[in-house]
């Protein structure tokens, strides 16, 4: 939802004036309130986002974290992606061998890695 609020948050964060933020929009707004309260334009907003150099997202509030492609999110913030529950305790599953599998091989490489050395040493 967005929160015009920001805006002027944004504007005393980094002590910026109002006017010069309406100015370099050359908003027909005669205050920031109308800004603030109201629903302004994608166009509008883009150049609010442009002024503060920042993403239009910055102005919109989410009840729910964002996450791309509208997926889920495993522990470590990985991306599944949009599945069925089913499916996904599949992949989750899968996920899991598989680091089981790497866990595996770099013991492997570890114990390569002494051997080469211990032989290295007799050598």
């Amino acid at each position: 939802m967005y929160n015009g609020l920001i805006i002027k948050e944004m504007l005393n964060e980094r002590q910026l004036k109002a006017n010069d933020l309406l100015s370099r929009l050359n908003s027909k707004a005669n205050s920031l309130s109308q800004l603030t309260h109201g629903n302004p334009t994608v166009s509008r907003l883009e150049k609010v986002a442009d002024y503060f150099q920042c993403s239009m997202d910055t102005f919109f509030t989410r009840e729910k974290a964002f996450t791309p492609y509208g997926g889920t999110v495993i522990g470590d913030g990985n991306h599944i992606g949009n599945i069925n529950s089913g499916r996904e305790k599949e992949l989750l599953a899968v996920i899991d061998s598989m680091q089981k599998l790497l866990d595996e091989k770099d013991k492997r490489i570890e114990t390569l890695e002494d051997m080469i050395s211990i032989l290295k040493g007799k050598g």
